[in-house]
């Protein structure tokens, strides 16, 4: 959820490789959250992440920069983004632990067809029809997935997972707002310290003092969020989105794994099918954005 600056665009192979170790890192980090989950309240896990990333990335700013690189002319923008950012995590968090594995991680990732649909009214970027079609494609896989004529409706872990989505793409757009003239530490930083403060204070009245491994895997969970940040981060210095987008849909292919031999959730045929239908969505949207790339340079050739 960090700056993604595009720098060099030919090591494709090694774009692909950091996409594929991020999206398996995010995955252990859902994993770890659902499991957590059963025996500590989440604002608890929030804080011992937000714990750790603070402490990594405040390290790495003062050995950097010093002082100074705590500095922003923007304060304004980061209270958005970190409000953003700690609304994106916890509703798409909480859908994980209310629901399937696989279907919080297929509705969550819907998160770039409303990024696209926003684009218009809040970037003024057109959306178009052939986009529009798309996203249309895409939002009928989230209905497939969760099914609201069945008796085995789960509205509220389903609303969660698409707040969560929702709530990503604003997070993304802030971050495109700010990218020219912020660094990505920097905006890493403050979102997890405005999470750190809001969740410890409920800390002080909620505070379950965990057992060892509890407090490890806590601590693990920091860990792999933060790489799992830093790696896709790095990733798009070596491809453009069209590239590495399609290898972010791992994810669910994970999360269907992990459902299946950690938590005993064997998913229905219709996750699958409402699953294929936002992965080609979000699939045909990154294709068609370099599509019109490609004919934007051409016709400035």
């Amino acid at each position: 959820m960090s700056t993604i600056k595009h720098g060099r665009h030919d090591l494709p192979s090694v774009a692909i490789a950091l996409t594929l170790a991020s999206m398996t890192l995010f995955s252990v980090q859902d994993s770890l959250i659902k499991w957590l989950a059963d025996g500590y309240w989440l604002l608890q896990l929030l804080f011992i992440r937000s714990l750790v990333i603070v402490f990594a990335t405040g390290l790495f700013i003062s050995i950097k920069q010093g002082r100074s690189g705590f500095i922003t002319h923007r304060p304004i923008d980061h209270v958005l983004r970190t409000s953003f950012n700690f609304i994106a995590f916890f509703t798409y968090y909480m859908a994980v632990t209310q629901m399937p594995l696989a279907n919080a991680t297929s509705i969550g990732m819907t998160a770039p067809l409303f990024l696209v649909a926003l684009s218009g009214p809040l970037l003024g970027e057109p959306v178009g029809w052939n986009r529009l079609g798309i996203l249309v494609i895409g939002f009928i896989g989230v209905l497939i997935i969760i099914q609201p004529s069945t008796e085995g409706l789960n509205l509220e872990g389903s609303l969660y997972a698409l707040g969560g989505a929702f709530f990503f793409a604003i997070l993304a757009i802030q971050t495109r707002k700010m990218a020219k003239d912020e660094n990505s530490e920097l905006m890493v930083f403050y979102a997890a310290l405005a999470i750190l403060v809001v969740s410890g204070g409920f800390m002080i009245f909620y505070w379950q003092t965990p057992d060892l491994t509890s407090l490890l895997l806590m601590t693990m969970l920091g860990c792999i969020t933060l790489f799992a940040q830093y790696t896709i981060v790095h990733a798009y210095q070596y491809a453009r989105v069209h590239v590495i987008a399609p290898f972010e849909y791992i994810t669910v292919i994970w999360a269907i794994l992990i459902g299946w031999f950690v938590f005993a959730e064997q998913p229905e045929t219709t996750m699958y099918f409402g699953a294929a239908l936002i992965i080609l969505a979000g699939i045909g949207i990154s294709l068609y954005e370099k599509r019109e790339m490609l004919s934007t340079s051409q016709s400035r050739a």
